[in-house]
């Protein structure tokens, strides 16, 4: 579906003489949001089904990168992107799987003895703009798998593009105060049970 194929199909949703016209920009703009609420929906949920693998399929990226403790990986302005991480592991032998672990279990893999980080044991987080390495004494090559963030429905799979401009209508009805984003919402919440 193309920006004209999605805004005309928003437009045929909320379609009624009551209902104020907003402009191309105006609906590309509810497009972004609606796009970042499926997103978050879905990342939520991504590894509890297949379903809402498929819809955020697109979305899986995999880059390798060389790591180590004294050489942390800068993400800097891409820091974003990496909406959630969902593996990291070593890519030459042995292929050990690196923990992700939150910066605020750090001393846990310095100072526990039964936990703590090694090349056998890696852990790795975010610090600053950085993707930082515990248990890798030299430069190691890591392969990160990653589900990208965007608030462009085209990087979407196409099957989830009418589910977007539903969204969008949807934030456009919520806008104007229409009625009919009652019932919308309540057959959404009916759906969902």
């Amino acid at each position: 579906m193309t920006d004209a194929n999605a805004r005309a199909r928003i437009r045929n949703i909320i379609d009624s003489e009551t209902t104020a016209y907003f402009s191309d920009t105006e609906l590309d703009e509810f497009m972004k949001m609606a796009t970042d609420e499926f997103w978050q929906q879905y990342y939520m949920a991504f590894e509890t089904n297949q379903d809402n693998r498929d819809k955020l399929e697109k979305l899986v990226t995999y880059e390798e990168k060389d790591i180590s403790d004294e050489s942390p990986y800068n993400v800097g302005n891409l820091s974003y992107t990496y909406g959630r991480l969902l593996s990291v592991y070593v890519k030459d032998s042995p292929k050990v799987n690196i923990k992700v672990i939150q910066i605020g279990d750090i001393s846990s893999y310095l100072n526990d003895p039964f936990n703590k980080a090694d090349a056998s044991n890696p852990v790795i987080y975010f610090s600053g703009g950085n993707l930082v390495s515990i248990g890798f004494n030299s430069i190691t090559k890591i392969v990160i798998t990653y589900l990208q963030y965007t608030t462009d429905f085209t990087d979407l799979s196409s099957i989830t593009h009418e589910e977007v401009c539903q969204i969008a209508a949807r934030k456009v009805l919520a806008t104007l105060g229409d009625a009919r984003y009652n019932a919308v919402q309540t057959e959404i919440t009916e759906r969902r049970v």
